[in-house]
């Protein structure tokens, strides 16, 4: 299970989101959320949603409306509920709704707006072919299709639209839909309507926003023009890697943090089978992720900042040495400890995970005195946010740059912000 936490993946879904009903955005959710444990199945995701587009599915919008959706869900359930042990006629139990005429109308209505939607589901999946898919969404479009080729709602719209939609029809469907509702066709109609909404809604974000899918190498990783979702005007970045060990530096505010989302939103999407915001992206299939950029004291465990990075930092590596193929990333590694210590178990981590087979390990710092202390290395890439200071001012590019960075700001924004004037206040009073 990957550590993404930190990654905010959740607040990325609106990006993705087109669907019309909560079970489908929970589908979508999950699609977004899952990252399946072989390349395989991720290339199987990726499949689904480019036979959508291929076949120009995705200019198909879901135009069905929303409250219609639940409202049938609500009445249908009470279909779904009722029990026909005992011996008595299932029609017989709800003959109550014949009692008045409002109830009468209330059950008509149901009924109408049941057979409207499932028109309109008829309708718009009578254009989309289920051979055009592999796997379980072929099958799972057959089963869709099949069953409502069993109801008709085509042919219950226009009853229900005229005089002849009478008790005695209105009981007819009533049969028939109990029918349906009772059987494990009907749980599996719904599942793929709203599974397929979903791979509709990541395809058109696909194609509305142009992104690209990644293709998974041996090592080395490209990400091109690379940008984070969430950003309004957001500066692109280009990554080039063929080593092990990426290390970032640059001041506060140069966009570091936001720079190791964008990678790490990247990597987890790509693995997750969907489209990454790039305009290319390749890299190695990773069997783990950890990724630590807002890590906290635990309290309740009784481990301080500097254990928590401790530990992280033991877990990625003892799965390494078990094999695995790991993506990592450290926002300011060991920064919970004095800076003799940090400096000299920074230098001893990135030496170490300079020897490793294979991973990818990203550790942003402010020790910049690792440049004279790291050895040269084809597997360590320094990279820096560019930034300079103009009359005086820091002036951020947020621009990825290879090398070290140089440029310190700290002291310049400590005094820009007037505290030594306040810190010397008293003095002057005094």
């Amino acid at each position: 299970m990957p550590n993404v936490k930190d990654l905010e993946i959740k607040q990325l879904l609106p990006f993705f989101d087109e669907t019309r009903n909560p079970d489908a955005r929970e589908q979508l959710t999950f699609l977004i959320l899952d990252a399946p444990p072989t390349v395989q199945q991720v290339y199987a995701k990726q499949q689904v949603i480019q036979t959508i587009i291929h076949n120009g599915y995705h200019h198909m919008k879901m135009e069905y409306i929303g409250a219609d959706y639940g409202e049938v869900s609500s009445f249908l359930r009470r279909f779904m509920e009722m029990d026909d042990s005992g011996g008595t006629d299932w029609l017989e139990r709800i003959a109550h709704y014949w009692v008045n005429k409002n109830e009468r109308y209330l059950l008509a209505g149901g009924l109408r707006q049941t057979v409207s939607l499932l028109g309109y589901i008829e309708d718009y999946f009578s254009k989309i072919q289920p051979e055009t898919f592999v796997g379980e969404m072929a099958d799972s479009l057959k089963q869709l299709k099949a069953l409502l080729a069993r109801i008709q709602p085509a042919h219950w719209v226009g009853l229900s639209r005229g005089e002849g939609f009478s008790s005695a029809e209105q009981r007819k469907l009533m049969k028939l839909l109990r029918k349906e509702t009772t059987s494990g066709d009907w749980l599996q109609f719904w599942q793929t309507f709203n599974t397929y909404e979903a791979w509709l809604s990541v395809a058109r974000s696909m194609v509305k926003y142009q992104l690209v899918f990644p293709e998974f190498v041996e090592e080395g990783i490209i990400l091109e023009d690379a940008y984070h979702l969430l950003l309004k005007n957001p500066v692109k970045n280009t990554l080039v890697s063929k080593g092990r060990v990426l290390l970032l530096t640059g001041p506060n505010m140069s966009g570091k943090s936001t720079l190791l989302k964008t990678l790490g939103g990247c990597v987890f999407l790509a693995h997750a089978g969907m489209p990454v915001p790039a305009s290319r992206c390749q890299l190695p299939f990773f069997d783990e992720m950890n990724v630590v950029i807002q890590l906290t004291d635990d309290l309740k465990n009784g481990y301080s900042h500097f254990m928590m990075e401790v530990q992280q930092l033991k877990h990625t590596l003892a799965r390494a040495v078990e094999g695995a193929n790991c993506f990592a990333i450290f926002d300011e590694l060991f920064r919970g400890t004095n800076v003799d210590d940090a400096t000299d178990i920074s230098r001893q981590t990135i030496e170490g995970l300079l020897t490793y087979p294979k991973g990818f390990f990203i550790i942003s710092t402010h020790l910049h005195q690792l440049e004279e202390l790291l050895p040269e290395s084809v597997y360590l890439t320094p990279c820096y946010m560019d930034s300079s200071l103009e009359e005086g001012r820091p002036h951020f590019l947020y621009k990825l740059r290879e090398g070290w960075g140089t440029l310190k700001l700290g002291r310049i924004i400590f005094e820009q912000e007037g505290l030594p004037a306040l810190l010397h206040q008293w003095k002057s009073l005094t």
